[in-house]
Protein backbone atom coordinates (compact mmCIF):
# COMPACT_ATOMS: atom_id res chain seq x y z
CA UNK A 1 0.00 0.00 0.00
CA UNK A 2 1.25 3.50 -0.81
CA UNK A 3 -0.02 7.07 -0.96
CA UNK A 4 -1.07 6.84 -4.61
CA UNK A 5 -2.68 3.42 -4.23
CA UNK A 6 -4.43 3.20 -0.85
CA UNK A 7 -5.73 -0.35 -1.43
CA UNK A 8 -3.80 -3.44 -0.40
CA UNK A 9 -3.32 -6.34 -2.80
CA UNK A 10 -5.77 -8.39 -0.71
CA UNK A 11 -8.42 -5.65 -0.90
CA UNK A 12 -8.00 -5.35 -4.67
CA UNK A 13 -8.22 -9.11 -5.05
CA UNK A 14 -11.39 -9.20 -2.93
CA UNK A 15 -13.00 -6.40 -4.95
CA UNK A 16 -12.24 -8.22 -8.20
CA UNK A 17 -13.57 -11.48 -6.76
CA UNK A 18 -16.78 -9.71 -5.74
CA UNK A 19 -17.13 -8.39 -9.30
CA UNK A 20 -16.80 -11.93 -10.67
CA UNK A 21 -19.71 -13.03 -8.47
CA UNK A 22 -21.97 -10.17 -9.62
CA UNK A 23 -24.31 -11.33 -12.41
CA UNK A 24 -24.74 -7.73 -13.55
CA UNK A 25 -21.07 -7.47 -14.54
CA UNK A 26 -19.47 -9.13 -17.57
CA UNK A 27 -16.31 -10.69 -16.17
CA UNK A 28 -15.78 -13.34 -18.83
CA UNK A 29 -12.06 -13.84 -19.28
CA UNK A 30 -10.64 -13.12 -22.70
CA UNK A 31 -6.99 -12.31 -22.05
CA UNK A 32 -4.24 -14.70 -23.01
CA UNK A 33 -0.82 -14.88 -21.46
CA UNK A 34 1.69 -16.05 -24.04
CA UNK A 35 3.92 -18.84 -22.84
CA UNK A 36 6.74 -20.62 -24.62
CA UNK A 37 4.77 -23.67 -25.74
CA UNK A 38 1.17 -22.67 -25.11
CA UNK A 39 -1.13 -19.80 -24.24
CA UNK A 40 -2.95 -19.68 -20.90
CA UNK A 41 -6.28 -17.95 -20.43
CA UNK A 42 -6.04 -15.57 -17.49
CA UNK A 43 -9.04 -15.12 -15.26
CA UNK A 44 -10.68 -11.71 -14.93
CA UNK A 45 -9.22 -11.37 -11.46
CA UNK A 46 -5.70 -12.46 -12.48
CA UNK A 47 -5.62 -10.06 -15.43
CA UNK A 48 -6.70 -6.93 -13.57
CA UNK A 49 -4.75 -7.70 -10.39
CA UNK A 50 -1.59 -8.25 -12.43
CA UNK A 51 -2.19 -5.01 -14.32
CA UNK A 52 -2.58 -3.00 -11.11
CA UNK A 53 0.48 -4.59 -9.53
CA UNK A 54 2.58 -3.86 -12.62
CA UNK A 55 1.38 -0.23 -12.67
CA UNK A 56 1.59 0.97 -9.05
CA UNK A 57 0.99 4.62 -9.97
CA UNK A 58 -2.58 3.81 -11.06
CA UNK A 59 -5.12 4.59 -8.36
CA UNK A 60 -6.79 1.22 -7.71
CA UNK A 61 -9.97 2.76 -6.30
CA UNK A 62 -10.51 4.80 -9.47
CA UNK A 63 -9.50 1.88 -11.69
CA UNK A 64 -12.00 -0.48 -10.06
CA UNK A 65 -14.77 2.14 -10.17
CA UNK A 66 -14.20 2.74 -13.87
CA UNK A 67 -13.95 -1.00 -14.52
CA UNK A 68 -17.37 -1.59 -12.93
CA UNK A 69 -18.90 1.04 -15.23
CA UNK A 70 -17.25 -0.43 -18.34
CA UNK A 71 -18.27 -4.05 -17.69
CA UNK A 72 -21.81 -3.46 -16.48
CA UNK A 73 -24.33 -5.57 -18.37
CA UNK A 74 -26.91 -3.31 -19.92
CA UNK A 75 -30.32 -4.53 -21.10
Amino acid sequence: MNVINPMTEAAISQALSDMELDDMLNTQSSHLKAQTAQAKLLSFQEWHLRYLLEHPKINAVNYLTNLRVMIKVRP
